[in-house]
């Protein structure tokens, strides 16, 4: 499984990985939704009522997946545009009524759910409508952040999964020789140690990882498209660039560190590993430690079986969903937000491509006189 996955991450690339990270979100769908199934209700409601409950579960995943991706991947699916020119025109059409097309899709939906409510089965029916609506918002759309993070380039995909394995690792191996102190009732062979010696283990691999994967442009270079690219170019970001701490860091940081490690050569990215590993250690569990309370709710041992046992694709996933929009949030919030700025040219541009002809005369001879006054354009 290791093998598979990193040859998803190298070799098939984004294109891949979105795939991935689809087939585990129907997989955790699936598994989520037949929980508090009941089949003596369901049975009562008629064959052709359940089964156009069958069909509303799945058209929501759908439908939700619909609108995610679309938000996520436009910029990367129009950056093939030139490709296939004919096929865009019909895209061109979705977009352009994009957010219009999900609310009517959506109603719709909602029309069919009140139409097969059935007298007597009201409370059931709403709980059900309820669950999938929780799944679909705390599953599939948090996890999509996982597809926004790799096209920043593939460190911001593999190093989290990486540091979420590496911390489930080293607290089992910590708590298996060391552990005596239990940690929290909900996960009974979690301790302490375990907790501790997986923290500790996590920020100083995560370090080591760090280094390891900026060798690789794939792993640092951003990307567009769905193309893969095996040795990608791309100017070394400042983020992977090393300098002295003081160089890395400013002065102030560098005063109060210990004479030995003034010496060290740093970089930016240091500091984004280590809050990443912080997360992934401290905090990130506690998703595993939720999916463990949601289990307990409904006395199953595992979410699925789809995994020989390790259990159902969910019970892999808790922790990295939870990650992946920590670093989702972290990465546009602090990395990239001061880095290239909040505007994206390449959205200005297909902005500007939808305006009328006068309205793009006006913005070229205003954009004209901007540029000449600075001394970038001849008269």
């Amino acid at each position: 499984m290791v093998f598979a996955f990193l040859f998803i991450v190298f070799y098939l690339q984004q294109a891949g990985c979105v795939l991935l990270v689809f087939a585990c979100q129907f997989m955790m769908y699936k598994e989520l939704i037949q929980i508090g199934r009941r089949n003596s209700k369901e049975r009562e409601l008629g064959w052709l009522v359940k089964g156009g409950f069958q069909l509303l579960y799945w058209y929501w995943f759908f439908l939700t997946t619909f609108i995610v991706y679309g938000q996520t991947l436009e910029e990367h699916i129009y950056f093939h545009r030139d490709m296939i020119p004919k096929t865009f025109k019909s895209i061109d059409a979705i977009f352009d009524l994009y957010v219009l097309y999900s609310f009517g899709l959506y109603a719709l939906g909602l029309v069919a759910f009140v139409l097969m409510l059935k007298k007597q089965h009201y409370k059931y029916q709403f709980q059900r409508f309820a669950h999938s609506h929780c799944v679909l918002l705390a599953v599939v759309v948090q996890s999509s952040v996982l597809v926004s993070n790799m096209f920043q380039g593939m460190i911001w995909f593999l190093l989290p999964c990486l540091l979420v394995i590496t911390n489930d690792i080293m607290a089992y191996i910590f708590g298996f020789t060391m552990g005596k102190t239990p940690l929290i009732k909900l996960s009974p062979k979690k301790t302490w140690e375990g907790f501790i010696g997986g923290w500790v283990s996590t920020v100083f691999l995560g370090f080591a990882f760090s280094r390891f994967l900026i060798q690789f442009p794939l792993m640092v270079c951003p990307t567009k498209g769905f193309v893969p690219e095996y040795w990608p170019q791309c100017e070394t970001s400042e983020l992977f660039r090393l300098g002295s701490i003081e160089e890395t860091f400013g002065p102030v940081i560098s005063s109060r560190a210990p004479e030995f490690m003034k010496v060290w050569q740093v970089m930016p990215m240091d500091e984004h590993v280590f809050w990443m590993s912080m997360f992934a250690a401290m905090v990130a569990p506690f998703g595993g430690f939720f999916a463990s309370g949601f289990k307990r709710a409904f006395k199953i041992k595992d979410f699925g079986d789809s995994i020989p046992g390790h259990g159902g694709i969910t019970d892999r996933m808790d922790c990295q969903i939870m990650m992946g929009m920590f670093v989702y949030t972290y990465i546009n919030s602090r990395v990239f937000k001061t880095i290239v700025g909040d505007v994206d040219p390449e959205a200005v541009v297909r902005l500007f491509e939808d305006l009328t002809d006068d309205q793009k005369i006006r913005i070229y001879s205003t954009l004209g006189r901007a540029l000449t006054r600075r001394g970038l354009l001849s008269q």
